[in-house]
């Protein structure tokens, strides 16, 4: 726990100073994070700040923890170590196993509240991992129908995608790359609107019986420079007005 908290405060001040990103949130209150997985039509939810979650001094959130379900073809095992800052950005790095006897079609979501609405914003975000056979007989990892295994989400919207058709193999035993892949470099400086109430990262791919996937996403999101001085100007009416 101390090792992995470390790492995330680590994480965290990289970060900040990269994005330019305030640490004004509150880190006494754990921010109502979700987790949603789809695995062929189930859905399995998780909370993760029911396991380890903890704020640190720079206004960031580190979530660690694990879930695992043995359901017929929808059983799987996933940890989650994750970073979030409510000014915002996400950073979710997970590893899925498919311990079911089948391929599986797997979307992951992790979401999050952002701290307050922007009404138009600059964004990017990265992602890259490695496949991994866990049963001898080789490993495939693809996004579903050719379309994209990483989006990011901006209320419920997608507001960029990576990995697009994409499809990896790993040998008996062996390991693969995926990725890496960014959008909005130097990260974040791609327009986009406005962005209200959540953002997320999903993953979405198929996976073969007894394999083994992880992927390190991120998605940040700042105030476009114009909606930055339009809010610190609502700030100091909103100021002037309790005066």
């Amino acid at each position: 726990m101390v090792a992995t908290s470390n790492r995330i405060a680590c994480a965290a001040v990289v970060l900040a100073a990269a994005f330019g990103m305030s640490a004004g949130a509150d880190t006494t209150v754990i921010p109502n994070m979700e987790i949603n997985v789809y695995i062929d039509g189930d859905l399995y939810q998780y909370n993760p700040s029911s396991q380890q979650a903890w704020g640190n001094p720079n206004g960031t959130f580190g979530f660690f923890g694990s879930a695992s379900s043995n359901v017929a073809d929808s059983g799987h095992q996933m940890s989650w170590d994750m970073l979030v800052n409510p000014d915002p950005f996400i950073i979710a790095n997970i590893v899925y196993t498919n311990v079911s006897s089948g391929t599986q079609n797997v979307t992951l979501e992790f979401v999050f509240p952002i701290g307050m609405a922007m009404p138009s914003t600059l964004i990017g975000g990265s992602v890259s991992g490695s496949l991994t056979d866990g049963n001898g007989d080789g490993a495939t990892f693809a996004s579903l129908g050719g379309g994209s295994a990483y989006q990011a989400l901006a209320d419920g919207s997608v507001a960029a995608s990576m990995l697009t058709g994409v499809s990896v193999n790993a040998g008996v035993f062996g390991s693969s790359l995926i990725g890496p892949e960014s959008f909005g470099t130097p990260i974040p400086s791609q327009s986009y609107g406005a962005i209200n109430t959540d953002m997320a990262i999903r993953y979405e791919f198929s996976l073969t019986a007894g394999d083994s996937v992880s992927l390190a996403g991120s998605f940040v999101a700042v105030p476009a420079p114009g909606a930055l001085a339009i809010l610190g100007l609502a700030g100091l009416v909103g100021r002037r007005r309790r005066r």
